[in-house]
């Protein structure tokens, strides 16, 4: 498996883009955090994934809100490995060439 031992968060997993990919991730044998605004939808992919014996937890996240995003990180990681443990959350992981401030997607 590609991502054996591995963890994937995914916002947006309960809409059908993201739900593919948590499904996809899964599959591939990465443990899945399915983030969110519904809830109900994240334990329905969630449930998918069970059923297909993958591992998946489901937390309501607006990825529009930093604090959250970066709250949710950290209650997600587990001790790393192959990760870094200084790694920082994803609203301190800007790219060098942005401007500060900004992330990559204000570059587009």
């Amino acid at each position: 498996m590609l991502l054996e031992k591995k963890n994937a968060i995914i916002y947006g997993a309960g809409g059908g883009i993201g739900g593919g990919v948590a499904r996809t991730f899964a599959r591939e044998g990465a443990k899945v955090f399915l983030a969110g605004r519904t809830r109900e939808s994240l334990q329905a992919v969630a449930a998918d994934i069970a059923a297909a014996g993958g591992s998946a937890e489901v937390a309501e996240v607006d990825a529009l809100d930093e604090q959250a995003v970066d709250e949710h990180w950290l209650s997600s990681r587990t001790p790393p490995r192959s990760w870094p443990p200084t790694a920082p959350p994803p609203s301190q992981a800007r790219s060098s060439t942005s401007p500060a401030g900004s992330s990559p997607a204000d570059d587009r």
